[in-house]
């Protein structure tokens, strides 16, 4: 994954948590808050993977502070990301407060990343959580 890929899954994430999520909460729709959480949780996933490779090059042309400062920076990357699955699969409904504990584990600065958004049909994303469970992300 290039830069410009691991930059698409960070706007993607703030797109979902910024304006979908909120959308979906505000309808009432369980299940679809569920789905938003599950992609949110693979973008992150991907962007965690994306960071260490790419840090991993660094270290290879002996620029470690530059693959330390890259590590430092995305230190949230797996507790954003295990919060996400969590409430993609809580057996509770979804709400303001997962909502919130979610937007506060990921850092401002990524959020204000947003950029116009890409989903015009959020209602695509039905069934994520079940499809993620089954293939990218770990079942519980």
């Amino acid at each position: 994954m290039a830069v410009n890929e691991r930059n698409k899954d960070i706007h993607m994430v703030s797109e979902l948590l910024l304006v979908h999520l909120p959308e979906t909460l505000e309808n009432k729709d369980d299940k679809l808050c569920k789905d938003i959480c599950a992609v949110i949780a693979i973008n992150l996933k991907r962007i965690d993977a994306d960071v260490d490779k790419s840090a991993t090059a660094w270290e290879k042309r002996d620029y470690f502070f530059k693959a330390d400062e890259l590590r430092r920076e995305f230190l949230w990357l797996p507790a954003a990301q295990q919060l996400a699955e969590q409430l993609a699969y809580a057996a509770r409904n979804f709400e303001t407060a997962d909502l919130q504990r979610l937007g506060k584990a990921i850092p401002n600065k990524i959020l204000e990343l947003l950029q116009k958004p890409r989903f015009k049909d959020i209602t695509q994303l039905r069934g994520a959580a079940l499809q993620a469970r089954t293939t990218v992300l770990k079942p519980k």
